[in-house]
């Protein structure tokens, strides 16, 4: 999950939301009395380039998105600021202490609050904590088991008896079903949040790492289409793993490297898997 976005996710994000074109954005997006140009904002939302520009823009940007600007230049990672007493949010010092100290994700925490089912999970554990329902659930379950003794005491019950059985199985385990409740809900929310970040890019490090392991397997492939030599083209792989321009060396460093490699346990294991 991408804790803080770019300046490009944020723009890409904003005009998605609302479904407009850049043609659109360009248009009433004003800067020095003139419209900002469609390749310039194209520009701003390529998240594989980094293209600088100035604060006029970002301004007009904010302004028309209707964010702050330090939101887009990822001095905050709120869209709006706002001035709000502590105290307003009815937060224990305890849970102040929690989100000050970042050793959760708050932005994963903000998503949470705001996610339009999380009331429905809320309110499965407020019910469960607070024991809202067990005086009425304790009841009813009273009440069967009575209606099942009543039978029992009066009448010669056999043993697939279809009203006993339905009086059994109407005797509910409170707290088994309060917490499948809870379960039930949570797993609504944790799917529709996995949904929203789908799409989400990699972070930094994961995404160097894969461009990493796509450059080497391009390499081991094209040095394998250039040779017939198995030792040397490992050894391609080896050479870009290590640092090392395998054009730098001369014919007998490059020997003397594909000796050592095959005198490898894990080279040789893997030639005779292949044999």
């Amino acid at each position: 999950m991408v804790s803080f976005l770019r300046l490009s996710e944020k723009l890409k994000d904003l005009r998605m939301e609302r479904n407009l074109k850049l043609v659109e954005v360009a248009e009433n997006v004003i800067v020095d009395g003139a419209p900002i140009s469609a390749s310039t904002l194209q520009r701003l939302e390529d998240t594989d380039k980094t293209f600088n520009t100035g604060y006029k823009e970002i301004m007009a940007l904010a302004k028309f998105y209707g964010v702050s600007a330090d939101y887009l230049m990822g001095l905050t990672d709120n869209r709006q600021y706002r001035n709000i007493a502590v105290d307003e949010l009815s937060l224990t010092d305890g849970a102040i202490e929690v989100l000050k100290s970042k050793k959760f994700n708050n932005r994963l925490i903000s998503e949470l609050l705001a996610y339009p089912d999380f009331q429905q999970l809320l309110s499965a554990i407020e019910v469960y904590v607070d024991k809202k329902v067990l005086p009425q659930m304790n009841m009813m379950n009273a009440i069967y088991k009575v209606a099942e003794q009543t039978i029992k005491d009066n009448f010669e019950v056999t043993e697939n008896d279809e009203v006993m059985a339905f009086l059994q199985e109407a005797v509910i385990n409170e707290d088994e079903y309060l917490r499948y409740r809870i379960s039930e809900r949570f797993n609504d929310v944790m799917k529709g949040l996995f949904e929203l970040h789908k799409k989400d890019p990699l972070p930094e490090e994961q995404a160097g790492a894969m461009n990493e392991i796509k450059e080497n397997i391009q390499a081991y492939m094209t040095a394998k289409s250039e040779t017939t030599s198995e030792s040397r083209s490992r050894l391609v792989l080896l050479a870009k793993q290590i640092g090392l321009n395998i054009k730098d060396l001369t014919d007998e460093e490059i020997q003397v490297l594909v000796t050592a490699l095959e005198k490898s346990e894990k080279y040789r294991k893997n030639k005779r898997r292949k044999r």
